[in-house]
């Protein structure tokens, strides 16, 4: 069923929170005014008791400590100087986990720079085999020659595996970055796990991931990110909403190209519903054709979970109407997706006149035919499948899938509505840039 997501604070939430703040500045001012008062005028008379004077004195320390705390860590940490129990002190829990978090984050930077030391040295091993292929092969012609002058020697040919290789993933990397990635690219893509956040839903619940999270911490956009987003060059290569979400989830095991676009698409709205406000301006054509300028209200758009529930594995099952084939698929995530837009672009350079893109998109989502999971037979069938199969299959597909419906109804300015889709393009994030 469809619902409002509830990831994005409401305006009476941030008009309440204002208030509360305002309210404690106004009584710590007040409280400040107070003191000082008391500081000023507690002068001792001839006539005043020792011990009232005493008793003032310690007052003003008390004070002056009390302050000094909230100052040095924003809270009183010294219960015996709070006047009631304090409610945001740092606690060693919070202390623990804060430090569990930085060391999920070095194992994972570790492990990134241990897999870029590999294909650096995989990079240079290939380089050295190119240069070392003309000895290689004049060898090999010498020893064909000895072997026709009656010269012979034993020669082992290597033995092809019997039983391909299973990869029980499906393709998904649960948050390791590839070994070749651009050092600089993958420098500015880490988050900040110091950074404030907030924990919000994933439409997919996370069902399909390793870690089967249903709900993330996503920090809050800051200049910072402005400033390194707005970069010309990172715009133009299509790079910038990778890196941006790669910055903002903070959790670990999970990047960019492990993301579901339904759960992605969650994350760049609440990103920009909290970093520029949940009213999106768009230009429209009405029924006429003609061009017209209104807000779309993010607030407004509907959550869509899984219309199916997936196996252990994350998998889902669908019978085919005409064949009767029982295949198990999976969603592709956004990395499956760069990977299919590559595949179609080689073709294009390389002259294919046929467009591929069905048949590539089922060889990656089919994960297993009639029990088979023989990736050259699933390959196979997914050329060969029949139209009435293929499309039975994309409906059932569209059907189940999860993330946000990005399917609006606008008011047009001559009092009629049309039906369109909400487009999101780079002023989605950056409404004032100009490229």
């Amino acid at each position: 069923m469809d619902k409002k997501p509830n990831v994005i604070p409401t305006r009476e939430q941030i008009n309440a929170a204002t208030e509360e703040k305002a309210k404690m500045e106004a009584y710590e001012m007040e409280k400040a005014l107070v003191t000082n008062n008391i500081y000023s005028t507690a002068v001792a008379p001839d006539d005043t008791p020792q011990g009232h004077m005493s008793a003032v004195e310690m007052m003003r320390q008390r004070t002056e400590n009390q302050l000094q705390q909230v100052q040095q860590g924003y809270s009183v940490q010294d219960t015996s100087l709070a006047e009631k129990n304090p409610t945001r002190i740092y606690d060693e829990v919070a202390r623990q986990k804060n430090e569990e978090q930085m060391r999920l984050r070095d194992e994972q930077l570790k492990k990134n720079f241990e897999n870029t030391q590999n294909f650096q040295r995989q990079t240079e091993e290939a380089t050295n085999r190119h240069v070392q292929q003309p000895q290689q092969n004049q060898q090999q012609n010498m020893e064909s020659n000895n072997y026709q002058s009656g010269y012979q020697q034993p020669v082992n040919p290597p033995t092809p595996p019997s039983v391909p290789p299973v990869n029980n993933n499906y393709g998904q990397s649960f948050g390791e970055n590839p070994s070749n990635i651009n050092p600089y690219i993958f420098e500015i893509s880490q988050p900040n796990y110091n950074s404030p956040f907030d924990v919000i839903p994933l439409p997919s619940q996370g069902k399909t991931y390793k870690n089967k999270k249903a709900n993330i911490r996503v920090g809050y956009m800051t200049t910072a990110d402005e400033n390194i987003l707005t970069s010309p060059n990172l715009l133009q290569s299509g790079e910038f909403l990778e890196i941006l979400i790669n910055r903002k989830i903070l959790e670990p095991e999970l990047r960019y190209k492990d993301l579901l676009p339904g759960d992605r698409n969650a994350i760049m709205i609440w990103l920009r519903a909290t970093g520029y406000g949940e009213m999106y301006p768009v230009s429209l054509l009405d029924e006429k054709e003609d061009i017209f300028e209104t807000d779309i209200n993010l607030n407004d758009l509907k959550t869509k979970e899984f219309g199916a529930e997936p196996d252990s594995d994350g998998l889902f099952s669908f019978t085919l109407p005409l064949s009767k084939m029982t295949v198990r698929f999976k969603f592709l995530t956004c990395g499956d997706i760069d990977k299919l837009e590559k595949m179609v672009e080689n073709d294009k350079e390389k002259g294919v006149l046929v467009n591929n893109l069905s048949t590539y998109k089922f060889e990656m989502m089919l994960v297993e035919v009639n029990g088979t999971t023989d990736r050259n037979f699933i390959r196979d069938f997914a050329g060969s499948m029949r139209i009435a199969d293929a499309k039975a299959l994309d409906n059932y597909i569209d059907e189940i899938e999860s993330g946000i419906d990005l399917n609006i109804e606008v008011t047009t300015p001559g009092g009629g509505s049309i039906a369109t889709f909400l487009p999101l393009n780079l002023n989605f994030f950056w409404p004032n840039i100009r490229i």
